[in-house]
């Protein structure tokens, strides 16, 4: 084979230059989470929501005579779209382009994904993450330059900018396995180090400066939005985290680098072709799903998962807009629910798994039913303002509570789920079955927004799909009580070393 290589004297770097490129990697790599979390947790979460719903209001009409515009908050409206073809709820609208920027983020994700385990570079790994990372800031300062009558054009840059947050995510994560064993294995502080350990650690640190990140940006945006002429201008906590994502990407451009160059079979690389590239990517997945079919525990998990995960995603979605359209909460209150929801959301992971473990002593299996059972509240309690008048969330103080019920609940699911799904998955096949757990946990979030927009297109309601939501919850129970924890690990065990025997 015909490889590109570099003389020694280029090719070995003298350790302190080592030290400085493994310790800048890992800078640069929180720096990554500290740059994009923001945009998830804020933009996907709060803001483009209620910016789809407030400009399908504006341009909407009333939904018992489409002649009339609207005109109250209170109002109960629909938008034409399609030259007035279909006519949706001004909620709905914003519920399917989530769903429909989820569906077209996992075929870019899926796709990527080739390239990333074809490239075995970091410096090629990092470009795609930056460029993304640049059209993504770029694309969400987009949203804020927008007119109120260009309601398309929100949609359309809404989902590619989650597209390519999608794609940083996925870039972000193939490379904290590389850098913590570069660190390993060629940092003098780290040498011969635990990987399991350092891998730990890292991700940790980095979830932190990433919640920490988003935090800043909450609470910036509280005091731009009580500042500006319109006190309900959303768009200009957009903007906040449009030059928040984008600014951070110009250090990571000369932080991430190659340790040593690479070993490029440069005939190799020219017979492959751009289609080998991209469907890399889909190929790999499916050969994962083979390896899942043969673990019964694992695939009981993603089932009970897929449906939970959906759930739990579209409660955020629906519970904001039903904030603004129901209750007719300003913006500073909706940005103050998003930061109880963080809050509690890292109190949540670090805290009710230990709580339930040692105080109660469930077992993972239990853990998680607990969770989802405390979850589960949040969809029921909505359901009592059918039958309650003062009660059921009636009131936006309601909203305040709930949002600390469900950060609680979201922290403490984010951190048991991966605890369990990673006692269930052979040893060595950790990146082939967490793409399937990422692929089911993003994928599934496509089919609850959209059902939840039916619901409220029919019902002019968003009240009603906390019923679909309970259900939803309900029906991952069954699905978790047949999973057998101890029964999964020995048959990971089983084919780790039948693995072993074979190679």
């Amino acid at each position: 084979m015909s490889y590109q290589t570099l003389t020694s004297d280029e090719e070995l770097v003298n350790r302190p230059e080592r030290d400085l490129r493994t310790s800048n990697n890992i800078l640069g790599w929180y720096l990554y989470c500290f740059s994009s979390e923001p945009f998830i947790v804020s933009a996907v979460s709060t803001y483009v929501p209620l910016l789809l719903e407030q400009f399908a209001r504006i341009n909407g009409v009333s939904v018992d005579d489409h002649s009339l515009n609207c005109v109250t908050p209170d109002q109960k409206c629909v938008l034409g779209i399609f030259n007035n073809t279909f006519y949706i709820d001004t909620a709905s609208f914003a519920l399917y382009t989530f769903s429909l920027s989820v569906l077209f983020q996992a075929i870019l994700v899926i796709t990527v994904s080739g390239l990333v385990d074809m490239w075995n570079s970091v410096k090629l790994r990092s470009k795609i993450m930056v460029v993304f990372g640049i059209i993504g800031g770029v694309s969400t300062i987009a949203i804020s330059q927008l007119n109120s009558s260009q309601y398309y054009s929100l949609a359309l840059l809404a989902i590619v900018s989650n597209c390519c947050y999608g794609v940083v995510n996925v870039v972000g994560n193939s490379l904290l396995p590389v850098f913590a064993r570069d660190l390993i294995q060629y940092n003098s502080k780290h040498k011969n180090g635990n990987f399991e350990h350092l891998t730990s650690i890292t991700s940790g640190r980095g979830t932190g400066l990433g919640y920490f990140g988003a935090l800043l940006v909450q609470i910036s945006s509280v005091f731009l939005v009580k500042m500006s002429k319109t006190h309900d201008n959303i768009q200009i906590a957009v903007l906040l985290v449009g030059i928040w994502w984008l600014a951070w990407q110009f250090p990571l451009t000369w932080l991430l680098k190659d340790i040593l160059p690479p070993l490029v079979d440069t005939r190799e690389m020219h017979m492959l072709s751009s289609a080998k590239y991209l469907t890399y990517g889909w190929s790999s997945l499916f050969e994962a799903l083979k390896h899942a079919r043969l673990l019964k525990d694992v695939m009981i998990f993603l089932v009970g998962w897929f449906i939970m995960s959906d759930c739990i995603a579209t409660i955020s979605s629906t519970a904001i807009l039903f904030a603004k359209t129901e209750l007719n909460m300003g913006a500073v209150g909706l940005i103050l629910i998003s930061i109880l929801t963080l809050i509690s959301g890292i109190l949540g992971a670090f805290v009710i798994p230990q709580l339930l473990s040692s105080y109660f002593h469930l077992s993972p299996q239990g853990m998680m039913i607990s969770i989802i059972c405390w979850a589960g509240f949040i969809p029921l309690y909505g359901t009592l303002g059918f039958f309650f008048q003062s009660i059921g969330l009636k009131h936006s103080g309601e909203m305040y509570m709930l949002a600390v019920w469900y950060g609680v609940a979201m922290g403490a699911l984010a951190a048991v789920s991966r605890s369990i799904f990673s006692l269930l998955i052979p040893s060595g096949k950790e990146s082939t079955f967490f793409s399937i757990f990422n692929v089911t946990d993003k994928g599934s979030s496509i089919i609850g927004p959209f059902l939840v927009g039916l619901i409220i297109d029919r019902t002019h309601s968003i009240r009603y799909s906390f019923c679909l939501l309970l259900v939803l919850l309900l029906a991952s129970l069954p699905v978790f009580r047949m999973l057998d924890v101890e029964r999964g690990e020995k048959e990971a065990k089983e084919m780790s070393n039948l693995q072993a025997l074979n190679d």
